[in-house]
């Protein structure tokens, strides 16, 4: 019985120590900042410039160029697609999307669209947590 629990202590120790490692390795790969092509799929009937994207944490904007944009972000950032600031009068907003090297971000304005979007959105997010 005594040996049990001498060998308990470093068997405890051995996988908190790798816990922590996996933990740090964890946070240094999120806090990598990589370079994120993102194209505009317009469905609107709206030029492409009245859109932009913009990032959270962080709060950083880009502005499509031919249906293109390049941000350098955290792997742990979130992108969406909105409406481009200089038009004041135009509200958009997609679902926030984690980031990848290359990213597709579709504009739909119809209400069949974004309530697709939406039930997408929430379908994914339930699956992750099974």
């Amino acid at each position: 019985m005594r040996f049990l629990k001498l060998l308990f202590i470093p068997i405890f120790c051995l996988v908190f120590i790798l816990l922590i490692k996996y933990l740090v390795e964890q946070q240094e790969y999120n806090n990598q900042v990589i370079k994120v092509d993102i194209t505009l799929k317009n469905n609107c009937e709206l030029i492409d410039t009245a859109f932009m994207v913009s990032t959270y944490p962080e709060e950083k904007y880009a502005f499509f160029e031919n249906k293109k944009t390049t941000m350098y972000l955290k792997r742990s950032s979130k992108v969406q697609l909105q409406a481009n600031k200089k038009y004041e009068g135009f509200h958009y907003s997609s679902i926030p999307v984690k980031v990848k090297k290359k990213l597709v971000l579709e504009a739909n304005c119809t209400e069949e669209g974004r309530l697709e979007e939406i039930f997408d959105s929430l379908n994914k997010q339930f699956k992750e947590k099974e």
